[in-house]
């Protein structure tokens, strides 16, 4: 079978804005199948990320240059005009579905009139729910990033005392002349130096993606707007199976925790955690804005997800994110950073259960 020839991961469900975009993805992932070629490997070819060809072959509208690209590099030389035919063809029909193609079969009862708004009921409603599916998915993200925000200003803050302490450490432990030591100390002054720096960069990550999140969810509450008013409009007066839309409310699982012990790799482990969380709303972002516009919304260059082993202990992976947050602060008052860090490692993980 074709399926058999393609490597890695298989196809993923098909979720089409029409029938017409479904017909489009199930052709072109034939042809990705025929070729024997891995996503990772295709998207090199047609100039699109591993994510961005995955969510354009996913039921989304593509873009007529990844549409010629993809037959491009799947299809052979002796069949890849006719291929090319056949799916632009698809393409503009997905673009613009023709009317009668669309209405399904009805009972001789039913006028065509009558079966034309039903059909484009059906579309609406479909387009609109994935536009609140998708809202919703952005909103989450935007909420996330602005609960990480505030982690990190924290975190930022604690480094900034802690090299301050480790750097008088340093400068006691030079005029007593403990060569070993001193080097102790200076090397945990360069590891509280790259930490912050590094809890500087996730902050600012975690700001340009709430912007894009922000932007991104206003655009869709706009046509989701217009698509709620064309679908009153089709409805008419009378009552439509399409009445109630589907109410959307996300969460994350909160994940187990486990208990740690110095304040340095409290600290490591946070920013592994923020770096997690912005790695996750950019996925997230960047699908989004593909299906809606083609691209990614524009971001720095993505940073592996580092792996999620996070020191907080039970009790504190249960108290509400307000008694960490006092918490918290208390302790980068007094400067216990080891209990400053950990408590904002709970706290990032509170931002991502949200």
């Amino acid at each position: 079978m074709a399926e058999a020839k393609r490597r890695g991961r298989p196809w993923g469900e098909i979720r089409p804005v029409n029938a017409y975009a479904s017909s489009l993805a199930e052709f072109l992932r034939r042809r990705v199948d025929e070729s024997g070629k891995t996503l990772a490997a295709l998207s090199q070819e047609v100039g699109y990320s591993k994510s961005q060809t995955s969510t354009l072959l996913s039921g989304c509208i593509p873009p007529h240059v990844f549409v010629v690209r993809l037959i491009a590099a799947t299809v052979p030389p002796v069949l890849r005009e006719r291929r090319q035919a056949e799916a632009l063809k698809l393409l503009r029909d997905a673009k613009h579905p023709p009317r009668a193609a669309t209405v399904p079969a009805q009972a001789s009862a039913v006028s065509p009139t009558q079966s034309h708004v039903q059909a484009d009921q059906i579309q609406v409603y479909e387009r609109l729910t994935r536009a609140l599916e998708q809202e919703n998915e952005l909103r989450q993200a935007a909420q996330n990033s602005a609960k990480l925000i505030w982690v990190l200003l924290g975190m930022v803050s604690t480094l900034d005392d802690r090299v301050r302490k480790l750097t008088l450490e340093r400068d006691r432990l030079a005029d007593g002349g403990a060569a070993g030591t001193l080097q102790d100390a200076r090397k945990r002054i360069g590891r509280a130096e790259e930490q912050k720096a590094k809890a500087e960069s996730e902050l600012a990550r975690a700001e340009e993606k709430r912007r894009q999140a922000e932007e991104l969810a206003d655009r869709l509450r706009q046509e989701i707007e217009a698509l709620t008013d064309e679908l009153d409009r089709l409805r008419g007066p009378g009552p439509s199976p399409y009445d109630h839309l589907p109410v959307l409310a996300g969460t994350l699982a909160q994940e187990p925790a486990e208990s740690g012990d110095t304040e340095a790799d409290d600290i490591d482990a946070a920013l592994a955690k923020a770096t997690a969380v912005n790695d996750e709303d950019a996925d997230t972002i960047d699908r989004i804005s593909t299906e809606i516009t083609g691209g990614p919304a524009p971001s720095a260059e993505p940073v592996p997800i580092v792996p999620d082993n996070s020191p907080v202990s039970p009790d504190t992976a249960n108290k509400p994110a307000h008694q960490l947050r006092e918490e918290a602060e208390e302790a980068a008052f007094r400067g216990d950073t080891a209990e400053a860090a950990r408590l904002f490692l709970a706290l990032a993980g509170v931002s991502a259960a949200y």
